[in-house]
């Protein structure tokens, strides 16, 4: 017959043993945002990613309410939570005896440009990389996907093969290609009809070397 004071222990026991793996099941099942494209948002729960459009419910559980700029709002296990990208730490300089220092090799695109993916305050936005622009030229569109106002930059005129326009002179706070990143990058907002196309110019690459490889165009670190 087994007694109260052991059945007590017992308890007691697989209470302590539940306090230990909780922990560790929530721990594992972290919650996080990875990318946002447009109204699609990069999430993972614990070590499972998918993409799930908003409106949309997605591995684990976890609804898309909305996105945003560098965020979306997501439903999971009955609570509403804000998540953000987190940017990522920068990297290390390389040492030049370790091996090759970080590129990206761009190709030409079906329109014929050297067309890349970059993060744009964590937002995607195709950049046709542009050695000639003197700085990032952003189409208004584009500028207002990742959360830029062109009305609190500042208006500037410039001259390029199209002759003199005129723009909005704002600050990207972080544009990612690749591995290369850097941190308030200028850029000039522009109206679509004015910009095919968003570029990638001077105000960038002059931080990195771009060489010609073939048909292809190489942007890599100093």
């Amino acid at each position: 017959m087994v007694s109260a004071w052991a059945l007590t222990g017992r308890r007691f026991w697989l209470v302590g043993l539940l306090a230990l793996w909780l922990p560790l099941g929530v721990a594992a099942e972290e919650l996080r945002l990875h990318a946002v494209f447009g109204e699609r948002a990069v999430v993972s729960v614990g070590d499972e990613r998918a993409v799930v459009a908003a409106g949309e419910t997605g591995l684990g559980g976890v609804r898309v309410l909305r996105t945003g700029p560098g965020m979306a709002l997501v439903e999971y296990r009955g609570e509403q939570r804000e998540l953000r990208v987190q940017p990522r730490p920068a990297p290390a300089r390389p040492d030049p005896s370790a091996g090759e220092a970080a590129a990206v090799r761009v190709h030409r695109d079906s329109r014929g440009d050297h067309a890349v993916t970059a993060g744009l305050n964590g937002t995607a936005v195709t950049l046709v990389v542009d050695p000639q622009a003197d700085s990032v030229l952003l189409r208004a569109s584009d500028a207002g996907r990742v959360g830029i106002d062109p009305d609190q930059g500042r208006s500037v005129r410039f001259r390029d093969e199209r002759g003199t326009r005129h723009g909005q002179r704002v600050r990207i706070d972080q544009l990612q290609v690749g591995g290369l990143r850097r941190a308030g990058v200028s850029a000039i907002v522009l109206p679509d009809g004015d910009l095919p196309r968003s570029r990638l110019g001077r105000s960038f690459l002059e931080h990195f070397a771009v060489e010609r490889d073939g048909d292809a165009l190489v942007i890599r670190d100093r």
